[in-house]
C-alpha cells in the first residue's frame, strides 16, 4: 500500500512538471512572436494534458482508494484491536485459570492438612489414652502389691530392739553376741531348726555346713546386729537368749527359711513371726531348695531331720564328763535339767540311761542340751 501511494504521488509530480514546461515554451513562443494561438494551444494542450494526468494519477486514485485504505485501515484495526482483546481474553482467562488452580490448589492442602491434623490428633488420642491405661494399669498392679505385701518399717526404728555385736557363730540357729555392757549372750534363733554340725551324739547333717556359713556370712557383712524378745520366757533351760536376730535390716531367720538352709522348729509360746517364717518356708519347699531338695530328709511329723542314728553309747559322752567332786548317781534319773546338767553338762542322748522325754523340749532326742 504504501509504495503504491508513492508512485501515484511520483507520476503527479512529472505531470505537474510537464504542465509547467509546456506553458513556459508556450510564453517563449509569445514572447518570439511567434504565432502565439498555436502555441497557446500547445500550452493549453500541455496544460490540459498534465491536469489530466494529475487528476488521472494522483486526485482520481486517491478518491477510490481512499475509501479501499479506510476499510484495510479499519479492518486492520479491527483486526488488530480483535488480536489486543483476544490475547488480553486468553491472557486474562490464563490467569483466571491459574487462579483457579491455585484455589483448587489451595483448598487441596487445607484439605489434607485438616486431614493430617485430624489423623494427628486422633493417633495422639489414642497414644494419651494407650498411655492413661498402662499407668492405671501400673497404678493398680502398684497398689495391689502394696496391699499384698505391707511395707515393713525399718527394723532399727522399731521399739524393743536391742543392739549387739558379734562374738561367734556356733552353728545355723546358735550365735554368741556382746551385749552394750561386755556381756557375752548365747543366741538361740527362734522359730527355726537348721541341721547339726556341732551335735555331740550327732554326725554332721546334710546342709548343717551351709546353713551355719551363710548365717556367718550375714552377720559378718552387717554394720549393725539387733536381737529382739518376744513374749514368754526370755531364756531356755540352757539359758540361751530366745530372741529374732537382725543383720542391718534383714532378718536371718527367713533367709535362711527361704533358702531351704532352716525349717520352721522349736516352736513353743513365742511366735510373733510365725506366719511369716510359715511363707518363706513354703517359697523354699516348693522350690525344692536345700533340705526340702532331700526326699524324707525334713522330719514333717514332728521336730528336726531324719538323719542316720547314733549308736546307743555304753558309757556317758566323751564331752560330757562327770563332776570329780561328786560320785555318779547309780539311778540316773533326775527330777530337772539343773540336777542333770550338774553330772552332764551337755545332756544327754535318747539312749542313754538318763534321758526323760520331759526334758527334750525341742523333741530332738537330746534331753538338757
Amino acid at each position: 500500500m504504501g509504495t503504491f501511494v508513492g508512485l501515484i504521488i511520483f507520476l503527479g509530480v512529472v505531470a505537474t512538471i510537464a504542465m509547467f514546461i509546456f506553458i513556459a515554451l508556450g510564453l517563449e513562443s509569445k514572447f518570439k512572436k511567434q504565432n502565439s494561438r498555436r502555441h497557446f494551444r500547445r500550452a493549453g494542450i500541455a496544460f490540459a494534458t498534465g491536469l489530466a494526468l494529475f487528476f488521472m494519477f494522483v486526485a482520481v486514485p486517491n478518491e477510490v482508494e481512499e475509501p479501499v485504505d479506510q476499510t484495510a485501515s479499519a479492518d486492520e484495526e479491527t483486526e488488530e484491536a480483535t488480536e489486543e482483546q483476544t490475547k488480553e481474553d486468553s491472557e486474562e482467562e490464563k490467569a483466571a485459570a491459574e487462579a483457579e488452580k491455585k484455589k483448587e490448589e489451595s483448598i487441596e492442602a487445607e484439605k489434607e492438612a485438616s486431614i493430617e491434623a485430624a489423623e494427628k490428633e486422633k493417633e495422639e488420642s489414642i497414644e494419651k489414652a494407650e498411655a492413661e491405661k498402662e499407668k492405671s494399669i501400673e497404678e493398680a498392679e502398684a497398689k495391689a502389691e502394696a496391699e499384698e505385701e505391707p511395707k515393713e518399717e525399718p527394723v532399727a526404728s522399731r521399739e524393743g530392739l536391742i543392739p549387739v555385736s558379734l562374738y561367734r557363730v556356733v552353728d545355723g540357729d546358735t550365735v554368741n553376741v556382746f551385749d552394750d555392757s561386755g556381756q557375752e549372750l548365747k543366741l538361740r534363733l527362734l522359730l527355726i531348726d537348721t541341721p547339726e554340725t556341732v551335735h555331740p551324739n550327732k554326725p554332721v547333717e546334710p546342709y548343717g555346713k551351709e546353713a551355719s556359713a551363710r548365717l556367718t556370712e550375714l552377720v559378718n557383712a552387717a554394720n549393725q546386729l539387733y536381737i529382739e524378745y518376744d513374749s514368754g520366757d526370755k531364756t531356755d533351760h540352757y539359758d540361751r537368749h530366745l530372741v529374732y536376730l537382725y543383720a542391718d535390716d534383714v532378718s536371718v531367720h527367713e533367709v535362711l527359711l527361704k533358702e531351704g538352709l532352716a525349717r520352721v522348729g522349736y516352736i513353743y509360746e513365742q511366735q510373733r513371726y510365725l506366719s511369716e517364717f510359715r511363707a518363706a518356708e513354703q517359697y523354699a519347699k516348693d522350690r525344692q531348695l536345700g533340705i526340702w531338695s532331700i526326699p524324707g530328709y525334713v522330719n514333717e511329723g514332728g521336730e528336726g531331720f531324719n538323719s542316720e542314728e547314733p549308736e546307743p553309747e555304753t558309757q556317758e559322752p566323751a564331752t560330757s564328763e562327770p563332776s570329780t567332786s561328786e560320785p555318779q548317781q547309780t539311778t540316773e534319773n533326775f527330777q530337772n535339767c539343773t540336777e542333770l546338767k550338774e553330772v552332764y553338762p551337755d545332756g544327754v542322748a535318747s539312749g542313754h540311761a538318763a534321758y526323760q522325754s520331759k526334758m527334750d523340749r525341742d523333741k530332738d532326742n537330746w534331753a538338757c542340751e
